[in-house]
């Protein structure tokens, strides 16, 4: 029979058969096996030992094993820093931005100066400096101003950039970011921005109202109220019994039902005038007179005059008259009245520009008498394509400047074809020399 082993039962309760051991059954006993556990502290002992040998050190210093590593994930230290510029501290507020002249009006340029501070005791070089405008609501074709720069502003200083802003903006709000040494991310690879602590004071932001055109009041022209004719503005037709009459507006607020009185020996005629507006506009009345014109009568008219009941108030009546003779060489006396234009485009090409990618800027001159707003244009390539957007206005006996986006035209190399006031427009000014009014433009 096997010995008892120490674990075995040696009484069995009658109800659960469970072992109840006796206290001094426990003395004497063999302890267990425990070497499986003893052998893995050893071995993990060994392997830590191993890992701190390499951090042994002799007479306090490190040995050539105690070297510092570093794993792939971890960043490797940095070696000593280059020195670098010191960084600028530069500033502008709305107080540094000068626009002249005041107030803006839609299709004239105007100046801009921005006055730039360096705070810092170093100088600041070749910091770049933006230039932007834009309208509040942009309408399809609208083409907005960007400038960029570089400037140099010398250390504890102050300098003042002016900035010609020759677009032709319509009327309406827009709004004028200035910013100093701050450009969008996608630009600093070109414009590279200087060390900056704080850049919360480098930009302006400000709202600029334009006047639109107004065709019944303008500002450009003295301001007074005045119209006029000369000899050369009179046509006596004998043969239709009727004399021709341009009458000029040279003040500053537009004018309408003017009386044009024509006068003769036992002769009389009276029309009046539609609406003229200011600042050299023009309109051509007829004046039915009320027998045939003999041959060398002398004709009196005046526009507006001055004993007429119910008169305008002018500051000059001097130039409301003239006198001519009836039955002068009708060539010479046509020439003469149809010589004035209301309006004259033209376009050259060496005033046509490209002040930035995708986008040209061109100068329209118009040789009429009369200021034209939104006056069409059409850009054509070679293979067909085109767009047709306007110029907001062209100063009579003046020029307009505006700027088009021709991405959509873009060939390297191609030519394109600039048309302005095209005929077949439907907002059309009548014009009757169309002769300058296309030109071509390579592009780079």
């Amino acid at each position: 029979m096997f010995p008892r082993r120490a674990w075995e039962p040696e009484e069995s309760s009658a109800r659960a058969g469970c072992v109840i051991r006796r206290k001094e059954d426990w003395t004497g006993l063999a302890a267990p096996r425990r070497w499986p556990l003893l052998a893995i502290l050893a071995l993990v002992l060994l392997l830590l030992l191993a890992a701190c040998g390499s951090g042994e050190t002799v007479d306090g210093q490190p040995t050539a094993s105690s070297e510092e590593k570093h794993y792939p994930w971890e960043a490797t230290p940095a070696a000593s820093p280059t020195p670098s510029a010191p960084p600028v501290d530069l500033s502008i507020g709305e107080q540094d931005i000068v626009i002249d002249p005041l107030p803006l009006r839609a299709g004239f340029p105007f100046t801009l100066t921005a006055t730039i501070h360096n705070r810092a005791e170093t100088p600041a070089a070749d910091v770049p400096l933006m230039v932007y405008m834009a309208a509040r609501q942009e309408t399809i074709g609208y083409t907005s101003f960007l400038r960029r720069l570089t400037v140099t502003v010398p250390a504890s200083r102050s300098i003042s950039v002016t900035i010609p802003i020759t677009w032709n903006f319509g009327g309406g709000a827009h709004q004028l970011w200035v910013q100093v040494n701050r450009l969008p991310l996608a630009w600093q690879a070109q414009t590279p921005l200087q060390p900056e602590e704080n850049r919360n004071d480098n930009v302006v932001l400000l709202d600029l109202p334009i006047a639109p055109f107004d065709a019944y009041t303008s500002d450009l022209c003295p301001g007074r109220v005045d119209v006029e004719i000369n000899a050369a503005d009179i046509l006596p037709e004998p043969d239709r019994q009727r004399v021709l009459v341009r009458v000029h507006n040279v003040g500053n607020q537009a004018v309408y039902h003017l009386p044009v009185v024509v006068t003769g020996p036992d002769l009389a005629g009276i029309a009046y005038t539609p609406a003229i507006p200011p600042c050299g506009g023009t309109a051509q009345v007829v004046v039915p007179v009320d027998r045939p014109l003999r041959q060398g009568e002398s004709l009196t008219v005046q526009v507006n005059p001055p004993g007429w009941d119910g008169r305008l108030a002018e500051d000059d009546f001097d130039n409301n008259r003239a006198a001519v003779a009836a039955g002068l060489e009708p060539g010479a006396a046509a020439s003469a009245l149809t010589g004035l234009s209301d309006y004259d485009f033209s376009i050259y090409s060496d005033e046509i520009t490209i002040p930035t990618m995708w986008i040209v800027q061109v100068t329209v001159h118009n040789q009429g008498t009369r200021d034209a707003a939104h006056v069409p244009i059409r850009i054509e390539n070679e293979k067909g394509r085109k767009i047709t957007d306007e110029i907001p206005l062209v100063r009579g006996g003046g020029v307009g400047v505006a700027a088009f986006r021709v991405g959509y035209l873009w060939i390297r190399g191609g030519t394109l074809t600039f048309t302005v006031n095209p005929a077949d427009h439907k907002n059309a000014y009548p014009e009757t020399n169309r002769a300058d009014n296309v030109a071509t433009f390579t592009l780079p």
